[in-house]
């Protein structure tokens, strides 16, 4: 059998199961998108893009932020965030799978932990797995299940950092996870909070902050929100310490490699 041909296998398997997945044009009324507030067609946002380009800003960027793909609107969009959020910085991804993927590939240590919720997304998964630390699963919103899990990695003799890794708002479930449990209990154990903000941001929150509102600022605390769903554009925007964007911007390879 030749390599086309296993793949063909693979595609009728699916397609016996009834799980092929193709592309199609968008139509009709839109129950499904995350465009939950109808900001991807509102008039300020094609206003803003439109000024943008009559004051020069370029469509395309030419290349990685590092190598003349840095512009002036990014380093503006990142303090504006910084500033609305409550963070000491941000730093702006392609899209909330590529921030998702960095930060847990790129912070992490090879002798940390990353205890992740059982819902955590996908991207956070790639992540990982491009990483060097150790991971586990904890229970869904389950603070006592996420202690278990740091505590047992303790009694093992490991001495590494832990990072707890929840979303604010579930996408499936629809649930919220218990923020101020796991930041306190990020507190006691020296650990680093990660926060998936995707599905709370512009939604919940003061002036659609989320659900981690408050939390930003804190020296342990990392929030992702990204633009591509309530807000109406793309991209993501990882809110964090000077020192962990800072760390990002020299080893994330999805943000070195890639064109702004």
């Amino acid at each position: 059998m030749s390599i086309l041909d296993s793949h063909r296998e693979a595609l009728s398997l699916l397609a016996r199961r009834s799980r092929t997945r193709r592309l199609i044009p968008r139509g009709g009324l839109d129950f499904a998108s995350n465009d939950y507030l109808g900001l991807s067609g509102a008039p300020e946002l094609r206003e803003a893009v439109a000024a943008a380009l009559a004051r020069g800003v370029a469509i395309g960027a030419g290349g990685s932020r590092l190598l003349r793909g840095n512009d002036p609107e990014h380093e503006a969009l990142e303090e504006d965030a910084a500033r609305f959020f409550g963070s000491e910085a941000s730093l702006f991804f392609s899209s909330g799978f590529a921030a998702n993927s960095a930060i847990f590939s790129t912070l992490p240590a090879g002798r940390d932990l990353i205890v992740h919720d059982a819902l955590i997304h996908a991207s956070a998964h790639e992540g990982m797995r491009l990483g060097r630390a150790a991971t586990v699963e904890a229970g869904h919103n389950d603070v006592g299940s996420f202690a278990d899990r740091i505590a047992r990695w303790r009694a093992a003799g490991n001495v590494g950092r832990v990072w707890i890794a929840v979303e604010s708002v579930y996408s499936m479930d629809g649930d919220v996870a218990p923020l101020a449990d796991l930041a306190a209990l990020a507190d006691r154990e020296d650990a680093f909070l990660v926060i998936d903000e995707a599905h709370g941001t512009g939604v919940f929150g003061r002036d659609g902050r989320g659900l981690a509102d408050g939390l930003d600022g804190r020296e342990n605390v990392v929030t992702l929100r990204t633009c591509g769903k309530a807000l109406g554009c793309e991209g993501a925007l990882v809110c964090a310490p000077h020192v962990l964007t800072d760390l990002l911007v020299n080893k994330a390879r999805g943000f070195i490699f890639s064109t702004a």
